[in-house]
């Protein structure tokens, strides 16, 4: 046998195990690329942002950026868990009165109420779960609606201590965050939110972040299978509830308040509209949800339009009927890649015809 002829042998065809791993390699770098992409591009656009617009639409970035953190918290539950919670505003709500009322009665300092707020939002989360998650569907979602205006009334009502209808206004973050260069603070969220996100994502990618899917897909085949659907479900609850607390701590950074409206069950009516507009079954659809929320809704609201109610029921409306799978799903790659795939088949099949 020539040189030549082991050498052709030796190259490996596409049968070859060698090939087969050499294909395998490259469809996980591709894969690592685009999981990168995504959040990259989200990240480079967000810095970017924050250093083109004026300095009142980086107060509203601010914002988005807290919103973004609290709606994919929420989304944990909703597109991972199948479980529509109307109370994470009580766990929002929990972390920025951490922080105000720390701030207003003890003069704690906010990098140790702001770490305490996870922890807070955590246990309130595992008392609220634990109650919340013996029922199902309609029951679950009213009664999570149930404590989040419990724990509003409360608020309200011990007005000596949380200042009531009131809210708590003043100086509760440290001078560099809330000074007059708002960029400070919103760099501070921004790597905040970033890392809180990526442990998210950490949790969504795992093995437990599996079996929630699953459960979402069919709670009784894993009930079958041996798994305790109720202890996964309330570990995602808690999950869920620190980094809602977490992002409320983070909304005393950008507003420098803490209201009763946070406690609202309309602030976690706005994070379920984020989830939707944005794309429950994308990991990052809900952040598009909140930037396109958040300044759609100032944009409406300071312009003579009016009746921000009927452009976000529209909006509802449109995602609902036409795009489910929200803002993520219109400029997801893959989408695209299919829909070109589809098209180009179809053209073959009608020349095929002819």
């Amino acid at each position: 046998m020539t040189n030549v002829d082991s050498e052709v042998q030796t190259i490996p065809d596409a049968t070859t195990p060698a090939a087969a791993q050499s294909g395998a390699s490259d469809g996980s770098v591709r894969k690592a690329l685009t999981l990168i992409a995504g959040p990259g591009l989200l990240l480079a656009v967000m810095v970017g942002l924050g250093q083109i617009l004026e300095t009142t639409d980086i107060f509203t970035l601010r914002l988005v950026v807290v919103y973004a953190l609290f709606a994919i918290a929420t989304n944990l539950l909703i597109g991972y868990g199948g479980l529509v919670s109307f109370g994470q505003a009580a766990f929002f709500g929990a972390g920025a009165y951490t922080v105000a009322l720390g701030w207003l009665h003890w003069e704690t300092s906010f990098w140790l109420t702001a770490a305490l707020a996870p922890v807070i939002g955590g246990v309130l989360a595992l008392v609220v779960g634990a109650i919340c998650l013996r029922t199902r569907r309609l029951y679950f979602a009213l009664l999570t609606l149930a404590f989040s205006q419990l724990f509003y009334v409360v608020a309200n009502a011990g007005y000596e201590f949380t200042r009531g209808a009131d809210g708590i206004f003043g100086a509760m973050v440290p001078e560099f965050l809330r000074g007059r260069d708002p960029l400070n603070g919103y760099t501070f969220i921004l790597v905040v939110v970033s890392v809180a996100a990526l442990l998210l994502w950490k949790v969504t990618a795992s093995p437990f972040g599996l079996v929630l899917r699953a459960t979402r897909e069919n709670r009784e085949r894993m009930q079958a299978l041996g798994i305790n659907v109720y202890a996964h479900q309330l570990t995602a609850f808690v999950i869920s509830g620190c980094f809602c607390a977490l992002a409320g701590a983070l909304y005393v950074v950008a507003a420098g308040s803490a209201t009763l409206d946070l406690l609202d069950w309309t602030q976690s009516g706005d994070a379920v509209y984020m989830v939707v507009i944005g794309g429950m079954y994308s990991f990052l659809g809900p952040a598009l949800g909140a930037l396109l929320y958040t300044f759609g809704l100032d944009y409406v609201t300071q312009s003579e339009l009016g009746h921000w109610q009927l452009f976000l029921g529209l909006a509802l409306l449109a995602v609902v009927l036409f795009r489910p799978d929200g803002l993520a799903g219109v400029l997801s790659p893959k989408n695209w890649r299919d829909r070109l795939r589809h098209r180009k088949s179809s053209h073959n099949g009608e020349e095929t015809d002819r």
